[in-house]
């Protein structure tokens, strides 16, 4: 399945694509603020003022918080990695509510604009960016109690490496949170940006890729993304125009997406976009 990737080395593609740019929401005037503004624009469906894929990413989010609660664990104890960290704004969000962050990205420019947003947001202490591949990071072994990517898992699913680093550094019962984009019903492909996919040797998700590249770990996929795949449709149509239009179409979109089932893999194949939730098996 990887005969297609293998010439794909694109570093310098990610380095070119973040240079000069700033992290997201650098301007907000502290951890607080910050918090709530990260909240709403990046962890809350389109409906609310997020993202696209507002939901998909919260959701990963919640289901990390939700299972530091549950095992009982003070935030300021847990080490976070964020895979594919890009310009740090979910790390330093993490890092902001009291988590240990290490942020792996493989563009030195992305991590220079990350750590500055981590000094903006006086986070440092609990907040560190690296600017190495996921194939081989500096992290110490079994060190890592959970992982997180948000729009990331597309990036680095053609590094076979990534799985085998993972395993090395997280500890016992460590769990993995993806949220992406998924490819297994092909029309969703005209939102693409292929231009930049093909830049970037980006790969379209799907089921049997996704499994395959995680068949060492225990893995859970929770399709979200059914009706609210027209929002895509109205923003490329609408181009900015008739925001507020777009957006009340939406609440109805995911209001409709809630009652789909998610259990089928009918519901997988027509999902826009998919949580992947891995854990490492025991030894």
């Amino acid at each position: 399945m990887w005969e297609h990737q293998l010439d794909k080395t694109d570093k310098s593609g990610y380095d070119s694509y973040y240079r000069g740019k700033l992290a997201g929401l650098a301007n907000v005037s502290g951890p607080a603020e910050y918090v709530d503004a990260y909240k709403s624009q990046r962890l809350s469906p389109y409906w609310l003022g997020g993202a696209t894929k507002g939901f998909v990413r919260g959701l990963a989010t919640r289901r990390l918080l939700s299972a530091v609660t549950t095992a009982g664990l003070s935030n300021r104890v847990v080490t976070v990695l964020d895979a594919g960290s890009g310009l740090g704004g979910l790390s330093v969000y993490l890092a902001c509510l009291g988590f240990n962050v290490t942020g792996v990205d493989i563009s030195e420019q992305g991590c220079a604009a990350a750590k500055t947003l981590a000094e903006k947001m006086g986070v440092t202490r609990n907040c560190q960016f690296l600017a190495e591949s996921l194939e081989k990071t500096s992290i110490a072994n079994s060190s890592i109690d959970f992982i997180i990517g948000h729009g990331s898992l597309h990036h680095f699913i053609k590094y076979q490496g990534v799985p085998a680093e993972f395993k090395r550094i997280m500890k016992p019962s460590a769990e993995g949170f993806f949220a992406d984009s998924f490819g297994e019903f092909r029309p969703y492909h005209l939102f693409h940006d292929k231009a930049k996919m093909q830049r970037l040797g980006d790969v379209t998700l799907t089921r049997d890729l996704i499994l395959e590249y995680f068949s060492g770990f225990d893995v859970e996929l929770v399709p979200t993304d059914w009706f609210t795949m027209l929002d895509k449709l109205w923003i490329k149509v609408f181009k900015g125009r008739l925001d507020r239009a777009v957006r009340r179409a939406s609440r109805i979109h995911f209001a409709l997406d809630r009652k789909i089932p998610v259990s089928s893999p009918a519901t997988l194949y027509f999902s826009g976009a998919v949580m992947t939730h891995i854990r490492k098996s025991d030894p």
